[in-house]
Order: C-alpha cells, then structure tokens, then sequence
C-alpha cells in the first residue's frame, strides 16, 4: 500500500513538472521497487524487451531451459511460463544464464556507486584478469525545452526514456574496476605496469571502447 501510495505522489508531481530530474529518478525506484513499469516511459528497462530461449546452469550440473529475459533495473532474470505468466527468479552467483550463446552471473560488485551485484556478462575468464560487461539502463528526462532535438529524431519525446548506461568491468585482485574510456584514466587506475602498458597501447593499437581489443589487452596482462 505504501509503495502504491509514493507512486501516485510521484505520478502526480510529474504532471506538474514533467522535466524534474529528482522526480524521475524517484519514480524510477519505485517502478524498480515495484518491478512494474510505466508504458509512458519509452524504451524497455529489460536488455532485450522479447524474451529468448535461454538455459539456467546451476552448480550441481542441472539446468532448465526456457524463455527468458533480463530486467536491468531490477537486477534480476525473468522467466515466461507456457501459460505466458511471467516470473521473476532470484539466482545467486553459482548460477549461470545462457541467453544466445552469451553467459551472464550474478557478481557481487559491492560497489558504493554502482551496487553491491549486479548481472554481469561474460566477456573472459581467466587466471589473474577478467573482463565483464555489465549492462544498465538509466531513466533519462525529456530534453528541456529550447534545445534543439538531434535531426536522427532520438530525442523529440516528450516521455522519460530507458537509455542504455553499460561499461566494462576488470576483475583484478578481487576487485571489479570500471574500464574507463580513456587511455589516462586507465593509467590512473594503476592496475597495471605502467611502462608495459605504454608499449602495449603503442604495438597494439588499443582501443577502450571496443570489447575485443579489452579482450586482448586482459589477456596480455594476464601474462605479463
């Protein structure tokens, strides 16, 4: 009742201010409370809106096959039944998903900014490094009155809209770091040899924001 109570609060401030950051970001805690989502916002809070054919790995080596989907706000997997009720499912971290030949985990990030889990992708797995993308989405306010909206026409709503807001993760000595896209915020992160990284980033051409040229440079790391 109480969360019914703050969503109409909610609901009724944004009428009145349509464009208030603080009251769309309120009321995207509460759908995320609710796990219900308001048709008005565009996008889709799930990182695909379909659900697919998925597989859920568990330790012990059993597994369940079905439809499935993942809510990126609340964090958590979403089964659909063949009576098409869907539900949501709490896993923990020995408990992989299988959607599209792509593998995704609960990690426990314990993060002050980003959470303490998060579902987390597989990128690659290995002895020292790891590399993780971690999908987000973000509620993001209509653009304010007298900016001028992108001619691609992205931007023209008058709705809050689910954006995408992932990165990549390093695990390294028990820490998830967020890859950062620049080169000098990876220096400043001081994760690895600074003079190794320096001839790495010169022979190899590398770039932050491609997955397999981080794919790469965690395998070299991993070995030198």
């Amino acid at each position: 009742k109480d969360i019914e109570f703050a969503l109409e609060l909610a609901q009724n401030a944004i009428r009145l201010e349509p464009k208030s950051a603080p009251y769309l970001d309120t009321i995207g805690w509460i759908y995320f409370k609710m796990n219900n989502y308001d048709e008005d916002i565009d996008g889709t809070p799930y990182l695909n809106p379909d659900f697919d054919k998925g597989q859920i790995i568990f330790e012990n080596g059993n597994s369940y096959s079905g439809d499935i989907r993942i809510d990126l706000v609340a964090q958590n997997f979403q089964i659909k039944g063949k009576n098409g009720k869907i539900t949501p499912i709490e896993v923990n971290n020995k408990v992989k998903i299988d959607i599209k030949g792509y593998k995704y985990k609960l990690h426990a990030i314990n993060s002050t900014q980003y959470g303490d889990i998060g579902i987390l992708r597989e990128c690659i797995e290995l002895e020292k490094i790891s590399l993780y993308y971690f999908p987000r989405k973000k509620l993001q306010k209509p653009i304010e009155a007298g900016i001028k909206a992108p001619t691609s026409g992205y931007g023209k709503t008058d709705n809050p809209e689910w954006k995408d807001d992932g990165f990549y993760f390093i695990l390294i000595n028990g820490k998830y770091l967020r890859v950062p896209t620049k080169y000098k915020k990876l220096l400043e992160l001081n994760i690895f040899d600074t003079n190794k990284l320096k001839s790495y980033r010169k022979d190899y051409k590398l770039d932050l924001k491609k997955e397999n040229k981080l794919i790469e440079l965690v395998k070299y790391f991993n070995k030198n």
